[in-house]
């Protein structure tokens, strides 16, 4: 009887026809050497007038007829943004062999492709065992993984099994990662009970949305069969329906991607709650996707929108079996369905362009008046974390790269076209001065220049929040899931939100800040008089005047409470500089400050009131109270009053470059011609 490094032997220089009984091929000699050869083609049937069966073709695993590809020169791409790409030595191997099954007699046969074959492998039967374990090995690891042990004691069995039928010499290669990789497989086959049958798509539809249907949701589809099936058992109808405008079947429908959208397939949902949330606050709606939730590679659109309290809520969702802009508008309509008026005034999602179509598709452009005006409903704007990471993908300057991260923080149309200006003139590299052209084509999506008119942009720069809920149900959920159990980790997901949303009006200063006896009472009791949200932020602020005087940083000696840094721009309330100022004033001076009084402290907490919430972020104006600049709600003259601003900060700007201009170049004359004209200008009397 032959061992079993024979049987490998045997098979692997095939120097004669081995002929066998195909159940004892199959079970005792192919999963020994199944590693050594790789499957040309399907079964083919025998030969005409030859016994009835079916043959097999398999070349040697290592033959490569090709030679690894040349480094690519042709681009300045560093070697640190190329990916990492390792290819195999080329082998010349030209064995290869026939398997023919006759199933008369069940009698299978092994031998050369070809007279012409070689018979003898030009390496070893050890080189293939390096490369990929038999079937023989892959057993034990599927058996010996399903017990408790240790990774190293689990390898450890292994390779005494395999040394006791004969295969110690291949257990040799058996790796950690290997075994991880088999345990996560047999992970996954437990939880595919939980994904349900395999069954067609539509069904899956109609059980989420019976399932749906019984935890309050609300929801619509499109495409496939699904809600015809259960119609009159939901509260809504599918979009097929004759009821409903914009059937995707319709032959009105004039979408260059009609085709494609009459076979793609979608389901909305969401509850009640989300509806009227999504109504009331949907001003700016954050719009992002995630995939690998099921099985079926449907992405999971979510919208969430803030309310007046500052908490954030997911206000609709969709699945969609195609990404494509004709799927998205169409499942955007169903949302508008569900909620009548929700009429965002901005999108803040990613750059992606199949996103912005589907959602300019939805909210059209309309006509007003006599002018024939046209304005657009619903604005596109882009996340700055997103904008960035496209940045650092497409551009491989590193200077090119800090440049637009620059200009994409201006605060003044001027500085962003100087930094675009400086940007362009100091890029050496065509490919990347052709990305910065076409990145300005779209400035006023990505630009925070553009967005300072409303602090409430401002402040929701990015799709941080949504992507942390995307996570959550990704860890809630499974790529091996059905849209059933998928839908079930969504509306946990739901769940943990609402509650935490709840919890937030109710929340206290005192229960939420660790170190709250860092904070003087009397500024402690001005800030219990914000909302809990502004109550963290403010309390953050108050804390990081203690980390300034810690390091040595003198009051920054504010005349009036208002400040240039970013937190006073997107919150317009007291920041670390104005309450440093406000509580230990002039320190060279030794003088406290009293500037931040209580008429003060009343117009930054009127600004928020209990009607409108965090809404009145939206848009903002100045008003002027004693001599200080606030921002209140606007009007449609507080909006123009502000827009004059950013004109008049657009001037001082560029008068302030000029003159820097002016003294670089050492020109007397310029200078004073330019003092001489401001001080004409300010010698003018006001109107």
């Amino acid at each position: 009887m032959s061992t079993p490094q024979e049987k490998r032997e045997l098979l692997f220089n095939v120097h004669r026809p081995v002929e066998l009984p195909t159940k004892e091929f199959e079970d005792d000699w192919w999963p020994l050497i199944s590693n050594a050869w790789t499957c040309n083609s399907g079964p083919k049937p025998t030969p005409v007038g030859a016994p009835l069966g079916y043959i097999r073709n398999y070349s040697c695993r290592l033959a490569t007829k090709y030679n690894p590809k040349p480094k690519d020169t042709s681009n300045d791409t560093p070697d640190t943004k190329r990916r990492k790409r390792t290819s195999r030595v080329p082998c010349e191997c030209q064995a290869a062999i026939k398997i023919t099954h006759v199933t008369a007699t069940g009698i299978t046969t092994v031998e050369r492709n070809h007279h012409d074959t070689p018979a003898v492998h030009t390496h070893s039967l050890a080189d293939v065992d390096k490369v990929r374990r038999p079937a023989a090995i892959k057993a034990l690891i599927g058996k010996e993984s399903l017990k408790s042990n240790n990774p190293l004691e689990t390898i450890a069995s292994i390779r005494q099994l395999a040394e006791e039928s004969g295969l110690g010499e291949v257990a040799a290669y058996v790796t950690r990662t290997e075994l991880v990789n088999t345990r996560r497989k047999q992970r996954q086959t437990e939880l595919k009970p939980l994904a349900g049958d395999d069954v067609l798509v539509d069904g899956e539809v109609r059980a989420a949305a019976e399932l749906l249907a019984s935890k309050g949701y609300q929801w619509l589809s499109f495409g496939g069969t699904a809600a015809s099936i259960i119609t009159g058992v939901m509260p809504l109808i599918n979009i097929n329906s004759d009821n409903i405008g914009s059937s995707s079947n319709s032959s009105s429908n004039n979408n260059t991607n009609s085709g494609i959208a009459d076979l793609a397939q979608g389901l909305v949902f969401a509850r009640p709650q989300q509806l009227a949330k999504i109504s009331t606050h949907g001003w700016l709606t954050l719009i992002g996707s995630v995939a690998d939730t099921n099985k079926h590679g449907w992405s999971l659109f979510t919208l969430f929108v803030r309310d007046r309290l500052g908490c954030w809520d997911s206000g609709a969702h969709f699945f969609v079996s195609d990404t494509n802009s004709s799927t998205i508008a169409q499942a955007l309509r169903l949302v508008r369905q569900l909620a009548p008026t929700w009429q965002p005034r901005y999108m803040l999602t990613d750059r992606s362009p199949a996103v912005t179509a589907g959602i300019e598709t939805t909210f059209p452009r309309a006509t007003h008046g006599e002018q024939q005006e046209e304005q657009q409903v619903c604005e596109v704007i882009y996340s700055t974390t997103h904008t960035m990471q496209v940045w650092k993908r497409s551009i491989t300057d590193p200077q090119a790269q800090q440049m637009m991260i620059q200009a994409l923080h201006c605060r003044t149309r001027l500085g962003f076209e100087y930094v675009i200006e400086k940007a362009l003139s100091g890029c050496n590299n065509q490919a990347t001065e052709q990305h910065i052209k076409d990145y300005i084509t779209s400035t006023d999506r990505w630009a925070l220049f553009a967005r300072q008119e409303s602090p409430f942009l401002l402040q929701a720069a990015s799709l941080s929040v949504l992507d942390a809920y995307h996570r959550e149900v990704k860890r809630l959920s499974s790529a091996m899931h059905g849209l059933v159990g998928t839908c079930r980790a969504i509306m946990e997901a739901d769940d943990n939100s609402m509650e935490l949303t709840l919890k937030t009006p109710t929340a206290s200063c005192t229960n939420e800040s660790t170190h709250i006896d860092d904070i003087p009472s009397s500024l402690l009791t001005r800030i219990k008089h914000f909302p809990f949200t502004i109550q963290s932020l403010l309390v953050d602020e108050a804390l990081a005047v203690n980390t300034r005087i810690a390091k040595g940083k003198r009051s920054p000696g504010l005349k009036h409470p208002r400040c240039e840094c970013d937190f006073f721009n997107k919150y317009l309330l007291p920041c670390r500089h104005i309450l440093h100022t406000a509580l230990f004033g002039d320190l060279s001076s030794g003088k406290e400050s009293s500037f931040l009084n209580d008429a003060d402290w009343m117009l930054f907490q009127g600004m928020l009131t209990k009607k409108e919430g965090l809404d009145v972020y939206r848009t903002r104006s100045s008003v002027s109270r004693n001599g200080h600049e606030f921002v209140k709600k606007t009007s449609d003259e507080g909006g123009k009053a502000e827009v004059d601003r950013l004109k008049m900060e657009e001037l001082f700007e560029r008068s302030k470059r000029l003159y820097q201009d002016l003294v670089d170049r050492s020109d007397q004359r310029g200078l004073d011609a330019l003092v001489a004209d401001f001080e004409t200008l300010s010698s003018r009397q006001p109107i």
